[in-house]
């Protein structure tokens, strides 16, 4: 069944092809939404807007790094302090 504004409609492939508006397939068993169709002027925007999903992701992962990176330096550093203040302790025992 096809969801097309308020009116649910049964699928008809004339009218798909034909869309000029979004149209929202929706699965008359568990009422869930499975696809959206796109009139074809649609495209140029779609892929923008998919470019400009992928770059804010892209973007994230980079972030993502960065702070792990930086967890990684300020968790070696710790490290390394800890080690040298244990090694002076241990020959200021010795």
């Amino acid at each position: 069944m096809l969801e097309y504004g308020i009116k649910t409609i049964t699928i008809n492939p004339t009218l798909i092809t034909k869309a000029t508006e979004i149209i929202r397939l929706v699965d008359s068993r568990s009422n869930k939404t499975r696809a959206f169709v796109l009139p074809v002027h649609y495209e140029e925007i779609v892929n923008k807007i998919v470019k400009e999903i992928e770059y804010k992701k892209w973007v994230e992962s980079k972030k993502m790094e960065l702070a792990t990176q930086q967890n990684q330096e300020e968790n070696l550093n710790d490290i390394m302090h800890i080690g040298i203040d244990s090694i002076n302790d241990y020959l200021k025992d010795s």
